[in-house]
C-alpha cells in the first residue's frame, strides 16, 4: 500500500476464566487517516466502474468512477440499512428514491437516502465521478 501510512489498532475484552484474566483480541481494525490518489487500493465493482474508500469505525467514504455510459437502463434498485449521501463530482446522472421524483444531476449536485430506502441511478454521460459517504461503514465493502 504505497502513499499513505496504515496504523493498526487492536480492541481488547477481558475474560474472567476461573481464577485467572485472560485477555481476548475481540476486533482488529486497520485505520488510514490519509489516503492520496496515487496509492489508493483501486476495486473494480464491475467493468467500467471502480471504486476507492476510506474509513472509520462509524463512517466511510467511497469515490466511484464510471466509464462505461451512457446506460440504456439504470442500475437495479437496490436498499440498505446504511445512511448515504452522495456528491455528483463530475457527469450527469438520473437519481432514483423510493416515493420521490426522479431527479437529473450534474455536477456539484447532491442527493441523500434514508435507511432502507429503495434507490438507484442511472448514468446519462460517458464517464461521471460519486463520493458516497454512509454510515454506518458498509462492511460489504471491506472484503
Amino acid at each position: 500500500m504505497i502513499g499513505y501510512k496504515m496504523q493498526s489498532i487492536a480492541r481488547l475484552g477481558r475474560l474472567s476464566v476461573g481464577h485467572g484474566i485472560y485477555y481476548v483480541v475481540i476486533q482488529l481494525k486497520t485505520y488510514m487517516p490519509v489516503l492520496k490518489a496515487k496509492g489508493a487500493l483501486i476495486t473494480d465493482v464491475k467493468p467500467g466502474v471502480q471504486r476507492r474508500l476510506i474509513h472509520t469505525d462509524n463512517l466511510m467514504m467511497v469515490v466511484i468512477d464510471f466509464s462505461n455510459g451512457p446506460w440504456e437502463q439504470p442500475d437495479p434498485a437496490h436498499s440498505h440499512v446504511h445512511e448515504q449521501i452522495t456528491y455528483v463530482v463530475e457527469g450527469e446522472i438520473l437519481f432514483f428514491c423510493q416515493g420521490e421524483q426522479e431527479q437529473r444531476l450534474k455536477s456539484g449536485d447532491m442527493f441523500s437516502v434514508p435507511s432502507g430506502r429503495d434507490h438507484g441511478i442511472q448514468l446519462l454521460s460517458p464517464t461521471a465521478k460519486l463520493i458516497d459517504c454512509f454510515t454506518p461503514v458498509r462492511e460489504d465493502f471491506l472484503v
